[in-house]
């Protein structure tokens, strides 16, 4: 007789890349991310803003208080995530547990730094966030309830290698305009990103998530969804803090 109890990981697959196979895809990955990023700061305004001398202080408010709002809503669909990965793989359900608590209560650094600009958490309370922030949490809904947790644990791997590429140069810029003691939650998130290699350790729950090539082929379509949606959000906090202020 068949036991009928099949989704808590008991019959946890192999990869289906090797060790090998899985850094050269990621090699390949992380060159199409580079690609990406490129056309992003072509095409999307204020794309390196934070990297220059001057800050545009609403806009750097609204990024502060909807990073925060990102986290809060993603940690919750992301959460749920947790328990789909662990139905196939315990392994890669436990990197997982361990990213996410590592990464939820982030939103505290950036909401301690807007504090530091002179604005009120609690006069924050009543800010919705965007469209595309709501759409980037429905999304991973879509996903788990359709495809499966892959896409989900695409976007933190997209996220994670843009930002330790680029938090380098985003942090200097922004110690020179706004000074060190101002940005010390950024700080403490990028050091946590770098120190404890949330990249490597996202691409190893994305490792035990392939298990086919079709799988592979979907990654870069999550890439290029994911970034539809994030290209979205950048708009719309351009024209909400900067378009529409100038224009007032």
């Amino acid at each position: 007789m068949r036991n009928r109890c099949q989704n808590i990981g008991i019959h946890e697959p192999a990869p289906f890349l090797s060790a090998s196979k899985s850094k050269s895809l990621r090699a390949q990955v992380d060159a199409y991310l580079d690609k990406k990023h490129a056309e992003w700061n072509a095409s999307v305004p204020f794309a390196q803003h934070f990297e220059g001398s001057d800050v545009h202080k609403s806009y750097y408010q609204r990024h502060l208080i909807e990073t925060a709002l990102r986290i809060r809503m993603l940690r919750v669909v992301e959460s749920r995530a947790l328990s789909e990965i662990a139905k196939t793989s315990p392994r890669a359900a436990q990197i997982w547990a361990n990213y996410e608590r590592e990464e939820m209560l982030h939103d505290k650094l950036f909401m301690d730094d807007l504090e530091r600009t002179g604005m009120k958490v609690q006069d924050t309370l009543d800010v919705e966030p965007f469209l595309s922030t709501k759409l980037l949490s429905g999304f991973f809904s879509y996903l788990l309830e359709h495809e499966g947790p892959l896409g989900v644990v695409m976007y933190s791997y997209l996220v994670e290698y843009i930002n330790v590429k680029i938090d380098p140069a985003k942090i200097e810029g922004m110690k020179k305009a706004l000074g060190e003691e101002a940005i010390k939650g950024q700080v403490s998130h990028s050091h946590t990103d770098q120190v404890d290699d949330h990249p490597g350790e996202v691409w190893e729950v994305v490792r035990f998530l392939i298990k086919d090539e079709q799988d592979i082929t979907d990654i870069y379509r999550y890439i290029d969804e994911h970034q539809k949606i994030l290209a979205m959000y950048f708009h719309e906090i351009y024209q909400a803090t900067v378009l529409n202020r100038a224009a007032a």
